[in-house]
């Protein structure tokens, strides 16, 4: 008698048509795949800033690592311009899957104390993930200004009212807020000079066409080792040990120098628990490890990481700090 099903020429297709069916349901699509914490196809980490400067840099080094860690492309999105507020508009606007993130930087809570029609309120729009660095600034000056400590250059800036300038990186930069800051409470009248970007706001300072700029130390010390400038004081409550020698605004006589600027990834509100956890476990990993380290000592940096609780912690009391920062040195940016 013969056999309903022939294994040879029946069943065996048949099993095999079902096995692929059950494989297929139990394998993740890629919406499943991302929904679970993985990403599944190329991720951007919106950085507001042009390329070059350290900042661009940092954010490289981590995305070639995530690249590795998920096996898929992880892309710095460059999209800078109005003091950030165009990429950190972008960030605000994708998708919250866990595909697109934003580099943050301290001016990404200044902007909305600055302009009272930003798009976005940080606190709001944003997951903090996790703090990369702090950075301190420094005050330079010109090798060539014939000044060597705080006191000698506010004496000098006083003597000539109203010929002396301060640079910054643009209308409500932190180096803006802190000039200002320093120019109400030293009572310089010095003159705010605006520029779109470090790299000329530097040739300048080189130049002696402006007198001085508070700005992250990380973008000075290439030419302060070249003796170019010099830094009279630094920003933070210690000294820096790159330059033990010079100290900090407090110990130089001045307070509400405090306040250090940071560097750290966030992710749009809304992002899914399972993809917060996927970022915040592999920049865990690599932030806290001695390769980042080594990265960052060839820059001038050093990592200060700080998890996801932590770092929104920080975010709440620093939004306070620099509200009276801002208010203290009359900073308007419209």
């Amino acid at each position: 008698m013969k056999t309903p099903c022939s294994l040879r020429t029946l069943c065996a297709p048949l099993i095999t048509m079902m096995v692929a069916f059950l494989l297929a349901a139990a394998m993740p699509d890629g919406h499943a795949q991302a929904e679970g914490g993985i990403p599944d196809r190329p991720v951007r980490l919106v950085l507001p800033y042009p390329p070059g400067g350290s900042t661009d840099a940092v954010a490289r080094h981590i995305t070639q690592q995530l690249s590795v860690d998920w096996k898929q492309p992880v892309i710095v999105d460059n999209r800078p311009g109005a003091s950030g507020m165009i990429g950190t508009e972008v960030a605000v606007r994708a998708p919250p899957d866990g595909h697109t993130a934003l580099f943050a930087i301290t001016q990404n809570i200044q902007n909305p104390l600055l302009y009272p029609k930003a798009s976005y309120d940080f606190s709001k729009d944003f997951v903090p993930v996790a703090r990369i660095l702090t950075v301190a600034s420094g005050l330079a000056v010109s090798a060539d200004l014939p000044v060597s400590t705080m006191k000698r250059l506010v004496e000098l800036i006083r003597s000539q009212p109203g010929q002396h300038s301060y640079g910054s990186t643009g209308v409500g930069s932190t180096a803006h807020i802190y000039g200002a800051l320093l120019d109400k409470t030293a009572v310089l009248d010095a003159v705010h000079s605006p520029y779109k970007g470090a790299g000329p706001m530097l040739t300048d300072l080189l130049g002696g066409r402006i007198t001085f700029t508070i700005m992250d130390v990380g973008s000075l010390m290439p030419h302060v080792k070249a003796g170019k400038l010099k830094i009279l004081a630094i920003t933070g409550a210690q000294r820096l040990a790159a330059l033990d020698g010079v100290p900090t605004f407090a110990e130089a006589g001045m307070n509400g120098f405090e306040a250090l600027a940071w560097m750290g990834i966030a992710l749009p509100a809304g992002t899914p628990e399972a993809m917060q956890r996927t970022w915040g476990s592999a920049l865990e990993r690599y932030l806290t490890s001695s390769g980042f380290a080594s990265t960052l000592a060839g820059m001038g940096l050093t990592p200060s990481y700080l998890g996801p609780h932590d770092f929104a912690a920080q975010i709440a009391r620093d939004t306070a700090i620099w509200r009276t920062i801002i208010t203290t040195a009359n900073v308007r940016a419209e």
